[in-house]
């Protein structure tokens, strides 16, 4: 330690900067990862450094004035930037003239990554026609603005595009983006308030699209007689959370990752007309995300009508959901080939921790005299569960007997439970239960722990 102490000492005392003598490539990497404003304080460490922050290739801009944007863009000198990122926030109209500046000085650069988000603001910032030609962007996110396309899309280049919170999304806007974009790979788009007219269609044509992801407002009513056909036949991952009343057609045959939260508060009928053909577009996908509780009991319900056809090829399933029973009852029935289960229960209950206690024993001791049934066929195939429970609710505890009871080949149970809702003595109780309780594989091996909020599991 005194060594370096003392080595230390002697650089100090020689005034050697041995930062300066870096290399400018490497000084320009360091500073791509400071904030703008520190990057701009930089230039008062020697002459060396008084313009090197004007050559970085990046620039990221959150929540500065108008006014410091123009003037360090007046002094950039950079031929090309590869990052650009605007965060601005209480956009006016007056300031229009100031962006479309910022943007138009960006766009000649030939920008490689762009980011533009006008938070908080009253008034919606109009994007100018330049950023629709500008071929050179290859990742491009756009929040907060309002978008209207009167020539040709031209992002060439463009393999990412996130789309959020815009003002009026038309069937035909997508259209020229699709046309415009051929290399794009993964498309987002986020709380929209879709212009969706009565019997228009709401097409998604790609055929280098891998990822889908489509959240609708909950504002947005699309008519009834309105469609959302998806044909993009190279789509890996869709992911959609929508309230949906409209037809939802899917022509995905290379899709491999479907996570569904739809919402349709019509009748059976209705429903039944929505997820029939949400299904049959995902029937061969082989890891299956459902987010949704209400979704899961409509399931279940359609399911004993058969009015739904089950998920033959699925061997991951991943369940956000408040009810074991019907958590139990969508696997038995729609999941015959399952492999591996991934469960996040929730509860809402307000429960004290004696209470809590209490029904504990009461599920414990009621497990070998009042079983849930567990639907055909059994989970012959089912070789790791990950469960992730709210002690809360102690429904799971029979839910997790029957799925030891009923998968001959399992290999693993993982059994998480939220340790702030928990006290010693109940979570020892659960663990007791669970590890006592009767497995028809074997070699199963079952751990079951305390966790801290949050937690997140991936398919």
């Amino acid at each position: 330690m005194d060594e370096w102490e003392d080595y230390g000492t002697a650089e100090a005392n020689s005034g050697r900067d041995r930062l300066s003598e870096l290399p400018d490539s490497l000084i320009l990497s360091i500073l791509s990862l400071l904030d703008m404003r520190d990057v701009v304080r930089t230039s008062i460490f020697s002459k060396r450094w008084r313009y090197l922050w004007s050559t970085i290739p990046c620039l990221e801009f959150f929540e500065q004035t108008s006014s410091t944007i123009s003037r360090v863009l007046s002094q950039w000198k950079c031929p090309k930037i590869l990052k650009f990122q605007l965060s601005f926030g209480n956009f006016t109209e007056g300031l229009s003239i100031d962006v479309d500046s910022w943007l138009l000085f960006v766009i000649e650069k030939q920008v490689g990554e762009f980011f533009l988000d006008f938070f908080n603001s009253d008034h919606k910032y109009r994007l100018p026609q330049a950023l629709y030609s500008c071929s050179s962007i290859t990742k491009l996110t756009l929040e907060d603005c309002t978008l209207r396309i009167e020539e040709n899309v031209q992002w060439n280049q463009l393999k990412i595009l996130k789309l959020g919170y815009l003002n009026w999304l038309s069937g035909d806007a997508i259209n020229q983006i699709l046309l415009g974009a051929p290399r794009l790979e993964e498309l987002v788009l986020e709380y929209i308030l879709y212009d969706i007219g009565e019997n228009e269609n709401f097409n998604i044509r790609s055929t280098s699209l891998k990822m889908l992801n489509i959240i609708v407002d909950h504002d947005a009513r699309w008519p009834e007689t309105a469609v959302l056909r998806i044909w993009a036949p190279n789509l890996l991952t869709f992911n959609i959370e929508a309230s949906l009343y409209c037809t939802c057609l899917l022509d995905v045959p290379s899709l491999t990752h479907a996570i569904l939260n739809l919402f349709n508060f019509g009748d059976i009928a209705t429903r039944f007309k929505l997820f029939k053909h949400v299904f049959r577009g995902i029937r061969h996908v082989e890891k299956v995300k459902l987010s949704s509780n209400w979704f899961i009991k409509s399931l279940v319900e359609l399911k004993n009508q058969d009015m739904v056809m089950p998920l033959l090829d699925s061997k991951i399933l991943e369940l956000y959901h408040g009810d074991a029973k019907d958590m139990l009852d969508l696997v038995g029935m729609m999941f015959p080939k399952l492999e591996r289960l991934i469960v996040r229960t929730f509860c809402y209950k307000d429960i004290s921790a004696e209470d809590l206690h209490i029904a504990m024993v009461d599920v414990c001791n009621s497990l070998a005299s009042a079983k849930m049934t567990f639907p055909s066929p059994s989970l012959l195939h089912l070789k790791t569960i990950e469960a992730t429970c709210s002690m809360c609710d102690p429904s799971i505890i029979p839910a997790i007997e029957i799925l030891l009871e009923n998968a001959p080949v399992l290999e693993k149970m993982v059994i998480r439970l939220k340790r702030d809702e928990s006290d010693p003595k109940t979570f020892t109780l659960a663990r007791e239960k669970v590890l006592s309780m009767p497995r028809s594989s074997p070699t199963a091996q079952v751990i079951i722990s305390l966790v801290n909020p949050p937690y997140h599991f991936n398919l």
